[in-house]
């Protein structure tokens, strides 16, 4: 994972972290940010090693500290092979952070104040994320939020709701270039086209 990717990841878990901790306040019992505990779903894309390497350093930055990544559960797209045949290898990564490998969502709900929703395939958010709101806990989607627009719009209508925050954000938004575009280095920008490589 190159240096400028792993930058955007820790600025992106900074602001994760602001908003599932802020989360936990509003959702639930008052959890304070030293003792919170952070559970992923879904490990098929490298996003869920960078996170868990942000929040589990043994010196995390000042906006991290105290909160731990503990409990993770690995399955996502069952169809997708760059997700299927990583996945192993990623499972082995976040274990080797202190992180216990779980059977089930319901198993990480019982272990986290916040959820990180890290399934790289969008079309299982939907039915992952339900358990995870029922049981008020703050989340973050990773992109892409859903398999198609209405389900997307379904996920915010259920955390709104309930009353559960959310945040879905592509860590390049942290990137130094957007960062300084949105800072006005390139003058007033009234439209963008992004794309990538799928």
């Amino acid at each position: 994972m190159e240096a400028r990717h792993v930058i955007r990841i820790g600025r992106s878990a900074a602001a994760v972290a602001c908003i599932i901790t802020a989360g936990a306040w509003t959702s639930g019992p008052a959890v304070r940010a030293a003792d919170f505990r952070i559970g992923i779903i879904g490990l098929d894309t490298s996003h869920a090693t960078a996170f868990t390497k942000a929040f589990n350093a043994a010196e995390p930055e000042a906006a991290l500290q105290g909160m731990r990544v503990l409990a993770a559960y690995p399955h996502g797209s069952a169809d997708i092979e760059s997700s299927t045949s990583r996945r192993d290898a990623i499972t082995a990564q976040v274990a080797a952070q202190g992180v216990e490998i779980v059977e089930s969502i319901a198993e990480v709900l019982k272990r986290a104040d916040g959820v990180l929703l890290e399934t790289n395939d969008g079309r299982p958010h939907l039915t992952q994320i339900r358990p995870v709101i029922a049981a008020r806990k703050p989340v973050f989607v990773d992109k892409p939020v859903g398999g198609s627009l209405a389900e997307v719009i379904a996920i915010y209508a259920l955390a709104e709701r309930a009353g559960v925050p959310i945040f879905s954000s592509s860590a390049l938004r942290f990137g130094a270039e957007p960062q300084a575009v949105r800072a006005g280095a390139i003058g007033p920008v009234r439209g963008c086209d992004t794309h990538g490589p799928c």
